[in-house]
Order: C-alpha cells, then structure tokens, then sequence
C-alpha cells in the first residue's frame, strides 16, 4: 500500500512570530545555520523556558526547507523514530483444473510505514527533535549512524531495507534540558561528540528583555523590569524554576489585561502571586519564603518609592 509523502501530522507548519534579535542571538543563528550547512547537526541545550524551541524553529524555518518535528518522552521507542508494520496481507490461490488434484498457493505481504526520522531522511526535510534527552537511550540509540555517516539501519527485515541513506539536504536540530532535569537522561557522550552544542543558559538581561518585549507588545522598559523581578526572585529563592517563558506569561498577562508593571498597583501583584507562587513553592521555598522573596524583588522595581511591602499581597483562593 503506497504511503503518502508526508503524513498529516508529519509536517509542522512554520507561521512567523514575533522574535527579537540582537547581536548575540543573530550571532548564534549565524554559526548554527553555517554548521548545519556544513552537515554539522546542532544542539541547543539549557534550562525550561529559554527558549530553545521558538530558536530552534527559526533556525530550521531559515535553512529553506520543509520542517519536522518531534518531542522526546519516556514512551518514546526505536519505531516511533524508524517505522514499524502497519499491517499483512493474505492471499490464497486454490487451483482445481485438473479432476481430484487441488493445488493451494498462498501469498502473504507486509505494509510497513516509515516513521518520522525515516521520512524527514528520505525526502530531505529538516528535522527538529525537541527534549530528545527525555527519550529513553534505546531509542535515540539509532541516531548515532544518522548523525555520523547519515545512515540509518533497519534492524526489522519487514521494512524491505536494511539502510536509509540521507537526502542531501536533510539536516537535524536536538535540543534538550541539562541531565540534572527530572526526566531527562543523560545523552551518551558518543552522540554530544557528532553534535555542535550551544548553551543557552548565560543569556543576557538585555538580550531577554528584548524577547519579552517583542512577544508581548510591551514596551522595553517595562520588558525590562518583569525580566530583572524574575531574576531577582530567582536570586533569592535558588532553584525556583522561574524563567524567560515565565517573563513572558507575566508579560502576555500584563498587555491583555491592561496592567501597568507596578509594585503599587495591587492587580500587578496579584498577577505576580497568581503565576510565581506555585513555580516557587514548588522550587525550594515554602509559601512564607515565598512571600518575603517576592516583596524583595518588587521593592527591586521601585527605586526611591515606598517599600514593596505595603502592598497588600492578597492571594485569591
């Protein structure tokens, strides 16, 4: 049974968004695009929330050629990847020309379906596999030929194949969490070795602000400061799992519900408590710590004006 080129939910459409750019992220996407030209796979690895997805699309969207995508999870297997049989065929031919002599012939044939890495080898498509480090070992254990001689290995004789060379134009993306991250195992360094890593961890304040800002429809300044009141809490609370995604959430609130970035204004507090609280207790800090670390970095924002703390923190039930 002939399968279509490109299943229904094989391709992912590329829609522009909103991206801000300065030199450190255009510097960046240069260097990934000239590797991956150079059939160089690259990695973009660093905490929740930087980024590295919405990055990783661009990246793929600019090489010019139709993008895949993939999410790596614990269920994930070699199939899920490779392709597997989708069903058999039985044929069953009874000849009686000749009187009392019955002849039987059966024929039985296999359908197989090509999986997503197989497909995106096949028809030259750029493929990013996003949290890759949350699949198990056994199954990104077939990217190490892919990633080296852009092979890949059918180990099922059901696929009519024992190997896939690449489409010249094929090309992949990984990004990942640090292997600290529940969930995520820790890649085998024969893969991190066939790979040109980048680290998104150190981005600068200025170079998130500009994200948020362009995201949200925020201006810079006020960017700014939902940037430095993340970071701030973050400082105080170590391993509270605040982040850029969580600047952004705060901004998105912010400019649909017409609320200032300001400490005196009790619907900004609110709407601090209502998206940091639960990323905070659930960090390394109680709701009382909590409280305490988000009053510091809301005094942060108001330099010269009354404290933080006399604004009532009212949390909704």
């Amino acid at each position: 049974m002939a399968q279509p080129e490109c299943p229904a939910d094989f391709r992912l459409p590329m829609q522009e968004r909103p991206l801000f750019e300065d030199d450190e992220i255009v510097s960046l996407q240069s260097r990934a695009m000239a590797y991956l030209a150079a059939d160089v796979p690259v990695h973009l690895r660093g905490p929740a929330g930087m980024g590295k997805t919405t990055l990783a699309l661009r990246i793929a969207g600019r090489l010019g050629r139709p993008v895949s995508f993939l999410t790596g999870d614990r269920w994930l297997t070699r199939e899920d990847l490779v392709g597997r049989e989708i069903g058999r065929i039985s044929r069953q031919t009874v000849d009686a020309y000749v009187s009392r002599v019955r002849r039987t012939e059966t024929q039985e044939r296999t359908d197989w379906q090509d999986a997503i890495l197989a497909d995106a080898m096949r028809l030259g498509h750029t493929l990013v596999y996003d949290e890759f480090t949350r699949a198990p070992p056994t199954a990104n254990a077939v990217l190490l030929p892919v990633l080296e001689e852009r092979v890949l290995v059918f180990h099922d004789a059901r696929a009519g194949r024992q190997r896939l060379e690449a489409h010249p134009d094929f090309r992949m993306l990984l990004t990942s969490n640090p292997h600290e991250y529940v969930g995520v195992e820790h890649p085998p360094d024969a893969l991190i070795d066939r790979v040109v890593t980048f680290d998104l961890d150190g981005m600068p304040a200025e170079t998130e602000s500009g994200i948020v800002a362009a995201r949200t429809g925020l201006d810079r300044a006020k960017a700014a400061q939902l940037v430095t009141l993340v970071r701030s809490l973050r400082r105080i609370l170590p391993g509270t799992p605040a982040s850029l995604r969580t600047a952004l959430l705060l901004g998105r609130l912010l400019a649909a519900q017409k609320v200032e970035v300001d400490a005196r204004d009790s619907r900004f507090v609110q709407i601090c408590v209502d998206v940091l609280r639960s990323r905070s207790v659930r960090g390394s800090g109680s709701a009382d710590g909590f409280e305490a670390a988000l009053k510091t970095a809301l005094d942060g924002l108001r330099a010269g004006d009354a404290p933080a703390s006399d604004t009532p923190m009212q949390v909704a039930s």
